[in-house]
């Protein structure tokens, strides 16, 4: 047990557990007030939210990014969620709500909108497909067109 040395003495000093730090909420007049400078500005919202303003030397443009340890390797990412003002704070707030909800449920964002996409292009593309083929045999049974015509009708379609 070390001595009490009293209420003013300078012993060695005790620290605890860091504290994470509270980000302080954005607004949407603080965002539109912070111009670019010199140097890339980061501005938090919490919960891993952050706007990114680059240099005035590259544009100065406004990207919203979203921080969080990926589920499996606890590895620490970011990925960009969009541009302000085009993807409002509001907006960007929602989108971070629901990757922490994906991220809860042990799922990666970026892996999840990945498989989204894949699967809205394979929708699209099949759907398409689908059309144009029904389209093309129809031609051939009304127009009276010949198959080789219509191979290479559907070979131009596939190219395009």
């Amino acid at each position: 047990m070390a001595p009490f040395l009293g209420p003013n003495a300078k012993g060695p000093k005790i620290e605890g557990p860091k504290m994470a730090k509270i980000a302080k909420k954005l607004t949407d007049t603080e965002i539109k007030n912070t111009k670019p400078a010199e140097k890339e500005i980061n501005l938090f919202d919490g919960d891993g939210l952050m706007l990114r303003i680059a240099p005035l030397s590259k544009g100065g443009k406004k990207n919203w990014y979203f921080r969080y340890a990926v589920p499996v390797s606890k590895k620490r990412t970011k990925m960009s969620l969009g541009t302000y003002p085009h993807l409002t704070l509001a907006k960007a707030r929602a989108l971070r709500d629901e990757y922490l909800s994906l991220l809860t449920s042990g799922i990666d964002p970026q892996i999840h909108n990945n498989d989204k996409a894949n699967a809205l292009k394979n929708a699209t593309e099949h759907t398409l497909q689908a059309v144009a083929r029904k389209w093309l045999d129809e031609k051939v049974k009304t127009s009276g067109i010949s198959t080789d015509h219509a191979e290479d009708i559907w070979r131009s379609l596939e190219r395009n």
